[in-house]
């Protein structure tokens, strides 16, 4: 396993970070906006599934594309361009997925509508933290600079969309 996440950290980090950032973005926006929780589940649940395939579609053609620069069916890691895609596709949803699940839980128990947004931050922030120290942990760098980075990026997303959100709420 520890060889997989040494091998593939670069498509991790590149779809989960995507994954988590893309879905707060969602999220925030959403809030912002003032739409109710199943509208941001809802919004959330497409982003998360439409933009993994883009990522991953993405990955696969970026890697066709650099192997045929490179003459080369695969790079000699036996990194295939359908291995990079599928390791792009699966850290996406598995990472983007966890802000929205606060809110099917507010679909299922409406008594949960309100908290989930402060757990749905919760879950983002620490996939954050998650993405960052796995990240350092591989590259043997300084896990707080990274764990930092990481949060910074995901942060200033989140609080972009909140406001683009917030100052068109009356079109909702």
């Amino acid at each position: 396993m520890k060889k997989i996440i040494h091998t593939y950290l670069p498509e991790f980090v590149y779809g989960s970070v995507d994954g988590v950032v893309t879905t707060v973005a969602i999220i925030t926006g959403a809030i912002g906006a003032g739409l109710s929780s199943s509208i941001i589940f809802i919004l959330g649940l497409a982003n998360v599934l439409a933009d993994a395939w883009s990522m991953g579609s993405s990955e696969y053609l970026s890697s066709i594309s650099e192997a045929q620069m490179e003459g080369e069916d695969h790079d000699n890691e036996g990194k295939t361009p359908i291995k990079k895609a599928a390791v792009t596709f699966a850290s996406f949803v598995a990472i983007g997925l966890l802000p929205i699940i606060p809110f099917l839980f507010s679909i299922l128990f409406p008594y949960f509508v309100g908290p989930d947004v402060y757990v749905s931050m919760g879950a983002a922030l620490c996939a954050f933290v998650l993405i960052g120290y796995i990240g350092a942990r591989v590259t043997k760098a300084s896990r707080s600079e990274n764990i930092i980075r990481t949060v910074i990026v995901g942060t200033i997303a989140a609080l972009i969309s909140f406001f683009v959100g917030y100052l068109l709420r009356n079109l909702a």
